[in-house]
This record gives C-alpha cells, sequence and structure tokens, in this order.
C-alpha cells in the first residue's frame, strides 16, 4: 500500500473501529477454533504490529511484513519477534507455526504462492485465518491505492484454500451493513469530487466510532457462531490437512 498509509495506521489501529473489531473478530475465531494451549502464531503482514501485540496472549506471537516501514513501527511498539519478508517466500521453517493470520493480506499477493506457504510454515492440523475484500465487481480507487490485485468471490477463496490442501472451518461475509454507505462514499469520492483519493479510514466523530464497533460486535457474534451471507470482506478459517 502507499507508504503514508503504514502512518494512518499506526495512528488508528488502537482507537478505530475497523482495526478494533477486526482484532476482536479474529481473537474470538481463535479462541474457538484453535487448540487449547500456548500457541505459536505469526501474523503474515503485520502492518505496524497492533495484531502481534494482541495475539500474545494465546502464546508466542511474531509478526512478518516486507515493508521497512512496517518493521520500523513494530519496533515502536517494543515487539522484538518481528522478521522481513514476503507472504511467498517467508524465509521460515517449515512447520513452525499452529496460526498463521493473514489479514488484508492475501489480495496483495500472488495467492496461490501466498497459501502454498502458509501451508508450508503451518504445522500438521494448524490453522490459518484469512480476511479478503469481496466482490469484484465492487472494485474502486480504494483498491487502486491499497495496491490490491484482486477481490475475491467467496466460492473461488474457498476453493483456494482447498486445492492448496485445507479444510475450511469457517468462511462467511463480513461487514454486511456497510455494503450501500461504501458504494456511495467511494462513488462520491472517485466520481463526484475526483480530488486525490484519501484514506477511508479517516474518522473524527467518537460517537461514530463507538456506535459503528458496537454494530460490529453484534455481527461479530453472529460471524463466530453462524453466517452472515453478503458484506464487504470474507473472513476464512481453514486447518492444514
Amino acid at each position: 500500500m502507499e507508504p503514508y498509509l503504514y502512518d494512518d495506521l499506526y495512528a488508528l489501529e488502537e482507537t478505530h473501529w475497523w482495526h478494533r473489531n477486526k482484532r476482536r473478530l479474529i481473537t474470538s475465531l481463535l479462541a474457538r477454533f484453535a487448540p487449547k494451549k500456548k500457541i505459536r502464531i505469526i501474523d503474515i503482514g503485520c502492518g505496524t504490529g497492533k495484531n502481534v501485540e494482541t495475539f500474545a496472549r494465546f502464546g508466542q506471537s511474531w509478526g512478518l511484513d516486507a515493508s521497512k516501514r512496517a518493521i520500523t513501527f513494530c519496533r515502536k511498539r517494543e515487539l522484538t519477534r518481528i522478521k522481513q519478508g514476503t507472504a511467498e517466500n517467508s524465509g521460515l521453517p517449515s512447520g513452525s507455526f499452529d496460526v498463521v493470520t493473514l489479514l488484508d493480506v492475501l489480495e496483495h499477493t500472488d495467492d496461490r504462492k501466498t497459501i502454498r506457504e502458509m501451508h508450508r510454515i503451518l504445522a500438521p492440523c494448524g490453522l490459518i485465518v484469512i480476511t479478503v475484500p469481496a466482490y469484484r465487481w465492487m472494485w474502486s480507487t480504494w483498491d487502486v491505492v491499497l495496491h490490491h490485485r484482486r477481490r475475491y468471490e467467496k466460492n473461488d477463496l474457498e476453493r483456494l484454500m482447498r486445492e492448496s490442501g485445507f479444510q475450511i472451518k469457517k468462511c462467511s461475509f463480513v461487514y454486511s451493513f456497510l455494503l450501500l454507505p461504501v458504494l456511495i462514499v467511494r462513488f462520491v469520492k472517485t466520481q463526484v469530487l475526483r480530488a486525490p483519493y484519501g484514506s477511508d479510514f479517516r474518522l473524527s466523530n467518537p460517537f461514530l466510532n463507538w456506535l459503528m464497533y458496537g454494530i460490529c460486535g453484534i455481527e461479530s457474534w453472529c460471524v463466530v457462531h453462524g453466517y452472515v451471507p453478503f458484506g464487504t470482506s470474507i473472513v476464512c478459517v481453514g486447518q492444514k490437512r
């Protein structure tokens, strides 16, 4: 993604409802599906490191990112288990992790190479947790700013997982309530305002931030315990066969 977005991420990752809810959702899925023991977990494409910090509650938490700028921000958080590398060729030992997370990362990579690499570094019966942007027809300037290569259809993601040696434990859409607002906002920003595309994460209203986080909490419970049939993102949990 654009370099300035790392500054944006570091500034907002602690407080913005989107980032807070993603951590809440993933930790809830890990609590349900991960082994009930201290695990070795790595966040691939860890960005500025807040996920690595959060996942430490489950055991030994690591992070990997291709960006030197991201690694610098991780050091600011005093994180030590951080490695520079790519998702397609991590350089990590085979079978070295119980859980791998790929949170809004797969769409930036050669996804088949990445999933095969995650399969390699996972221990037998290890878990992978993925979030990706949904629906090819939702492609917008924001995807270009983020350096996305693609958006995903749910069936295509599930097929990729199965063909790469994973059993699907959970696959659901997320952020169903955002579908129409996102389409409207991105249309206005690209077709009406026609200004340089700023971050979609800018949010200065504390009440709106609180409200969105609360709505997300209800939906996240539905995702963990059931299924959401549409949304702007997809979350998938797979187990190495």
